[in-house]
C-alpha cells in the first residue's frame, strides 16, 4: 500500500487500504486535477457533484476536475482503492473531454488488461527509485488513458439515479458559470424559495450554495488564467464585478493550492525518510 505523487502533472498515485473508514475523515472537496478511482472492496457511496454512485468491486470512477465530491462509508468494513490524480493538461483536450465530460462509473470486472495498469503501480513503487518510478507511472497513465478513451465507446454505464433538485442546481450553476448568479437566481429558476434551496443544497452537498458558486467560478477562472487569459479578463468573463475582491479570492486560491502541494511534498519526504 502506498500514497505519493509522480511529478508535477500527476498529483496522486495511491493504493490504499483502510480497516474501518470513518465519515468524519471524508469531507466535501474540490481540486484542479481529475481523478481515476478503482474501487476494490468496501461498502460506500460517492457523492460527485450531487450524483450518488454506489460502486461494486472493480468499478472504475471518472471524477472530472473542479467537481465537488466525497466518500460516504456505509459500513464499518475494510475499504480499498487505487487513485490516480492528474492535471487535465497531461492529455489532449479531445481525449479529456471524451473521458471526463461528466462523472462516470464503469465496470472493469473481467478486464484483466485494464486491471493490470493498476497492479503495475505497486510493482513500480516497490522496486524502482524515485525518478524511474515517476517515468513509469507517467508512461502507464498515458497508456491507461488511451485504453480508456477507446474502451469508453463500448462501456456499459451504471444506471444513474433519477434527477433530483440537487442535480438541477448543479447543472444550472455549471451552465451559467459566466453569469452573475447567486442563490436568488437559482431559486427563481427553480420557482422555489431562496431559503429552501439554500438549506436543501447545504444538507446534501455539505457546502453552502454561495461558497459553491464562488469556488466553481474561481476554479474556472484559475484554469483560464493558467491557459494564458489575464486575471482582469478572467474577472470580467466570470462576472465577478470589482477586480480587487476577485484578485484577493484568486490569490487565496493559488496560495491554498501551493500549500497543499508543499504538504504533499513534505509528507512524501518523511514517508521516504522513515520507511
Amino acid at each position: 500500500m502506498f500514497q505519493t505523487t509522480a511529478g508535477d502533472l500527476i498529483t496522486e498515485v495511491s493504493h490504499k487500504l483502510i480497516d474501518a473508514p470513518k465519515q468524519s475523515v471524508y469531507f466535501n472537496h474540490i481540486h484542479n486535477h481529475a481523478e481515476i478511482l478503482l474501487f476494490l472492496r468496501g461498502e460506500a457511496n460517492y457523492n460527485i457533484d450531487g450524483q450518488l454512485f454506489t460502486p461494486a468491486p472493480r468499478d472504475l470512477l471518472f471524477i472530472p476536475s473542479a467537481i465537488y465530491h466525497y466518500l460516504i462509508p456505509t459500513a464499518n468494513v475494510p475499504y480499498e482503492n487505487y487513485v490516480i490524480g492528474f492535471s487535465p493538461s497531461i492529455i489532449d483536450k479531445e481525449k479529456y473531454d471524451k473521458l471526463f465530460s461528466a462523472p462516470l462509473m464503469i465496470s472493469a470486472e473481467g478486464d484483466e488488461e485494464l486491471l493490470g495498469f493498476f497492479s503495475r503501480l505497486d510493482l513500480y513503487f516497490e522496486r524502482y527509485e524515485r525518478g524511474d518510478f515517476e517515468r513509469c507511472v507517467r508512461a502507464t497513465l498515458d497508456e491507461l488513458l488511451t485504453y480508456l478513451y477507446y474502451k469508453k465507446r463500448d462501456a456499459v454505464q451504471h444506471i444513474l439515479p433519477k434527477r433530483t433538485l440537487i442535480d438541477e442546481i448543479v447543472e444550472y450553476v455549471s451552465e451559467n458559470i459566466e453569469r452573475p448568479i447567486d442563490a436568488v437566481s437559482v431559486a427563481e429558476h427553480l420557482h422555489l424559495s431562496k431559503s429552501y434551496v439554500q438549506n436543501l443544497f447545504s444538507q446534501n452537498m455539505h457546502i453552502g450554495l454561495k461558497k459553491y458558486i464562488m469556488q466553481k467560478k474561481i476554479y474556472s477562472a484559475h484554469a483560464d488564467i493558467k491557459r494564458g487569459l489575464s486575471p482582469s479578463l478572467a474577472c470580467e468573463k466570470y462576472a465577478f464585478g470589482d477586480y480587487s475582491p476577485f484578485y484577493r479570492l484568486y490569490q487565496s486560491h493559488v496560495y491554498n493550492v501551493r500549500a497543499k502541494t508543499r504538504y504533499r511534498v513534505f509528507a512524501l519526504f518523511f514517508t521516504l525518510l522513515f520507511c
